[in-house]
């Protein structure tokens, strides 16, 4: 009988030669074994985190000379960045991982060890927003300077409009389906003018929003509250008012979804500030959108 079959737990993954080897040469620091496709890969306490490099990169029984690269990972409470290695010397390959809370994004820079993390530390400073500390210059590469928020983050201004764009575009494509049936026309609706031009107005929200706030000299936290809260406001706006250039029957669907994403953006919010799990927060979500379907049927 499988393990499977009676509900056990996989056994842990096992060390390969590389972890082995720096169990060895660090037999006081933890070591959490994870799969990947490719390499080794090992997790790390952030307290660990310096020594563990400065090991990985000096010890000549390891002797990782080349960093092939670093990224981010958001899992919302918790940031994680991770580090692909390669030792020319020794041909192989291990892959490291820190990970550490959301609101204290910090971890120690690399970039004394391997040049090449100067710009991969760089970049996931300004997508990611973790601070890579004794990093020699953290200014973004891609943005603007002082953006007040960081794109890949799944917490970013525009990631629910984002998350829920595609049920937007399927309710402009039913509704331009349904005027069809009703008038045996198609409605006039260009989408892609339309997103283009909330997308400009969006960015001159934002443009204006910091420049405002620069201004009045507020801080880069009160910046970015200010930012969300206008394009919070724009949204509300947006909602209320038809768009131009668009059939009725479509505009009440484009409209109902929406007030729809509203509803969805408000209870993700609410769930979080109770501090609910993943999947209650998913089911606080469906209660709301089924109470909002039953008032507008």
């Amino acid at each position: 009988m499988t393990q499977e079959a009676v509900g056990e737990a996989p056994p842990p993954p096992q060390p390969g030669p590389v972890v082995r080897l720096l169990r060895q040469v660090m037999p006081g620091v933890q070591f959490d074994i994870t799969v990947t496709p490719i390499d080794e890969c090992v997790t790390v306490r952030r307290d660990d985190f310096a020594s563990v490099m400065e090991t990985l990169f000096r010890d000549e029984r390891l002797q990782f000379d080349y960093l092939r690269c670093q990224s981010g990972v958001d899992y919302l409470g918790e940031l994680e960045s991770v580090y692909h290695l390669y030792s020319f010397a020794k041909k192989h390959s291990l892959a490291v991982k820190v990970r550490f809370p959301s609101a204290d994004p910090h971890v120690p820079t690399v970039s004394h060890l391997w040049a090449a993390a100067n710009w991969h530390e760089r970049e996931t400073h300004e997508m990611f927003g973790i601070v890579f500390d004794g990093h020699p210059d953290l200014r973004p590469l891609l943005t603007e300077e002082g953006l007040g928020y960081y794109p890949l983050l799944k917490s970013h201004p525009l990631a629910d409009i984002e998350e829920w764009q595609e049920d937007i575009l399927q309710a402009v494509s039913d509704a331009k389906k349904e005027a069809v049936a009703v008038t045996g026309a198609a409605p006039v609706i260009d989408e892609k003018a339309m997103k283009i031009q909330i997308a400009q107005q969006k960015a001159a929200v934002i443009t204006k929003t910091r420049a405002d706030a620069r201004a009045r000299g507020l801080s880069a936290e009160d910046e970015k509250a200010a930012v969300q809260a206008a394009l919070a406001r724009f949204e509300e706006e947006l909602a209320s008012q038809p768009q131009p250039g668009a059939a009725a029957p479509a505009m009440s669907k484009v409209e109902m979804a929406q007030a729809k994403a509203k509803v969805i953006t408000n209870a993700r919010k609410e769930a979080r500030a109770r501090g609910m799990s993943t999947e209650d927060e998913k089911l606080f979500v469906a209660e709301k959108l089924k109470a909002f379907s039953a008032e507008n049927q």
